[in-house]
């Protein structure tokens, strides 16, 4: 369908301004990387320095945020993918997961993986970050962060989530079987 050249520049304002609304949103819910990431556009973001620390690639798996997956049926999607399941941390309740104590993670090798659900912005630890997900992002020595995020770029925990998360870090090799 071709349009008019009016039409065109219509199309473009009302593209730019939905961008625009959407960088900032994720910006606001500390999603910026993930979202251009999702878009194509990951390379405008200023380039990361490379860490020097490592984890260990069969260490544990920790699961944070409120969710209403069944504890069981989480083990069974570790089973499912050969994962032990005396590698996963559940940390399933959102209270729970205000007083964790996320400072066990920092600098520890033992810890590989975290998937984030939905959590409190104001928890034990944050040291003033506008939340712990977005302190563990971005600061040294804690272990990979992974949004667990529904298809508006929510933060939710479902089974199928879980289970493309599990894949990508399996096929990638980051996690151990």
């Amino acid at each position: 369908m071709k349009i008019s050249h009016n039409e065109f520049y219509e199309v473009l304002t009302q593209a730019a301004f939905q961008l625009q609304r959407n960088l900032k949103d994720a910006y606001d819910n500390d999603y910026l990387e993930g979202y251009l990431s999702e878009i194509g556009m990951s390379d405008l973001l200023p380039a990361k320095e490379e860490s020097f620390y490592e984890t260990f690639p069969d260490g544990k798996i920790v699961i944070i945020g409120d969710s209403s997956v069944k504890t069981n049926d989480i083990y069974g999607i570790f089973k499912s993918y050969g994962l032990s399941i005396d590698r996963v941390e559940l940390v399933l309740d959102y209270n729970e997961a205000e007083k964790y104590q996320y400072k066990k993670m920092h600098y520890n090798p033992n810890y590989r993986l975290v998937l984030f659900g939905p959590v409190p912005h104001s928890t034990k630890g944050n040291c003033g970050a506008s939340s712990i997900l977005s302190k563990m992002e971005n600061e040294e020595g804690y272990p990979k962060v992974v949004r667990l995020t529904n298809s508006h770029n929510k933060l939710k925990i479902t089974k199928t989530n879980l289970k493309m998360a599990l894949q990508k870090e399996i096929a990638q090799e980051y996690i151990e079987i």
